[in-house]
């Protein structure tokens, strides 16, 4: 083969090489944007439920976004997320602190899934207060430059 060849080759190679990396790189710092994004409206979220702040703890979900909580039927939509959430905070002794254990952001960086744990505490039918640890799955959109919330799943460990 012509050594002009080799060089050609050469070149292209570590063209493509450059150009991938570059690219990887770019990739990674938008998803370690969009992780701490999201941990950021988790952290307000959080915060909003061990408030009993309603408002707060719906304002994360899309306008078609739906709840899967345990023992009751799906919620889609703001009005019938707000439903729920109006209930479970109404509850006596209600209390929610939650946090995530893992988020992944999807090579389009435009949807994401979380993994955390929670600790729900209510009162039980005597009054005395009961702590229910269990975990969650969130899936995420971003709309408008927007992480919401297009999917909530959560259940007790007991």
């Amino acid at each position: 083969m012509n050594p002009i060849r080799y060089v050609v080759l050469f070149a292209c190679l570590a063209g493509s090489l450059v150009a991938a990396f570059a690219n990887s790189s770019s990739s990674s710092t938008a998803s370690s944007a969009d992780e701490a994004a999201i941990r950021k409206i988790d952290v307000a979220w959080s915060h909003a439920a061990e408030a009993k702040d309603l408002d707060g703890a719906v304002a994360p979900y899309a306008a078609d976004g739906s709840m899967l909580p345990f023992n009751a039927p799906i919620a889609t939509g703001a009005v019938a997320i707000r439903q729920v959430w109006s209930s479970l905070m109404s509850k006596p002794g209600f209390y929610l602190s939650f946090a995530s254990t893992k988020i992944v952001i999807a090579g389009s960086q435009d949807m994401a899934w979380e993994i955390g744990t929670f600790e729900l505490k209510l009162n039980d039918p005597q009054g005395n207060p009961m702590a229910m640890p269990g975990k969650y799955v969130v899936t995420w959109k971003k709309l408008g430059g927007t992480w919401k919330v297009a999917a909530d799943i959560f259940n007790t460990d007991k």
